[in-house]
């Protein structure tokens, strides 16, 4: 199932992409080979600004670190050198890749690269995702942006006979890896919308030689000896949409461009999520005869497959605490009360 999931996806991602090529196929006559230059031009002379506005950031953040007495004058000198070096070096390498451009599209009447998309890696962004004949970095604003998220956190079961101190505190935890975009919804990005998908994985441990036990009737039973470990995990997928308030600088460039930066603000989101579980499982560590035992129960235990809840979080700059709990009962038959509750933090 996974692998025929994965030949389908390859070959929809290969036909979009040819598909996109056919579209975007340009004659040489169509468009003035003069504005296919002045939008090269635009482009370098971005590139050229957002390196000088990084050199900018750069700096102040050295000479915070001056004033703060965390460097000397001499490393913050040989720091400022060196990213004054890099900047420059990344500048002529722009003015470089422009010229060579422009002499290609004087002979062949278009871009090296024109009408698909492609992938650029620089400095700013490790990988960026562009189309040439739309997603142009000089647009004026742009709405969305995207990026990973991260999440760690302590994780247990909440239900009516059992709460946090039914747990082991050091062998319980939640964690996330998701993508997320991020769309602006009014002219002074006041409010955003958050959305992605996500993986998370809650791990939870009783306390007492506890487990939970599989079949129709999931129960929370002695396991009938000692054990070194016993932890239940559950991984799944799902789709969180936050509404998020925050702070942000409005930056206005010399190219008519518009950004909001978000760096060094808070913000403060609450939303929830929705999604399925892929699998369950049960690890058990115990000793038999002086030898150590490893056992794995995979499903089998009675669980909900859909999975909803609520998640709300307050942050600052790239980071944020969050509080997040299941509304869905992690089991089917009720015999176990119990839905999770993690709080943690999620970098993004």
């Amino acid at each position: 199932m996974k692998k025929s999931l994965l030949i389908t996806g390859l070959i929809f991602t290969l036909f979009i992409g040819t598909f996109t090529q056919a579209q975007n196929e340009i004659p040489k006559d169509s468009i003035s080979i003069n504005a296919r230059i002045a939008d090269l031009i635009k482009d370098k002379d971005q590139n050229i600004s957002d390196e000088k506005e990084a050199l900018k950031y750069t700096v102040e953040a050295i000479n915070k670190k001056l004033d703060e007495k965390e460097i000397t004058l001499e490393k913050a000198a040989e720091l400022k050198e060196t990213a004054a070096v890099r900047t420059a070096l990344n500048i002529k390498y722009y003015e470089q890749y422009a010229a060579l451009e422009a002499e290609y599209i004087r002979k062949n009447g278009r871009y090296s690269h024109e009408g698909g998309a492609m992938l650029e890696i620089g400095t700013k962004q490790f990988i960026r995702y562009r189309n040439r004949n739309k997603d142009r970095e000089y647009q004026e604003y742009q709405n969305t942006h995207s990026g990973l998220t991260i999440g760690f956190a302590y994780n247990f079961m909440n239900g009516n006979a059992l709460d946090i101190n039914d747990f082991s505190y050091p062998n319980n935890n939640y964690f996330s890896l998701g993508f997320q975009w991020k769309t602006r919804l009014d002219k002074h990005n006041l409010f955003r919308l958050t959305y992605g998908i996500e993986y998370q994985s809650h791990g939870t441990e009783l306390n007492g030689n506890r487990f939970i036990s599989q079949g129709d009737q999931a129960q929370i039973t002695d396991i009938g000896f000692n054990v070194e470990k016993a932890k239940f995990r559950q991984d799944q997928l799902v789709f969180p949409l936050h509404i998020e308030i925050g702070g942000s600088k409005r930056k206005e460039y010399e190219d008519g461009r518009v950004r909001f930066q978000e760096y060094d603000q808070w913000k403060v989101g609450i939303g929830g999520f929705a999604g399925f579980n892929m699998s369950s499982r049960l690890k058990l560590k115990y000793e038999v005869d002086g030898r150590e035992i490893k056992e794995t129960r995979v499903n089998n235990f009675d669980n909900e497959v859909l999975v909803y809840g609520l998640d709300a979080y307050v942050g600052f700059d790239s980071w944020s605490l969050f509080g997040r709990m299941n509304l869905n009962t992690v089991f089917k038959s009720n015999s176990v009360d119990a839905q999770y509750v993690a709080f943690g933090i999620r970098f993004q």
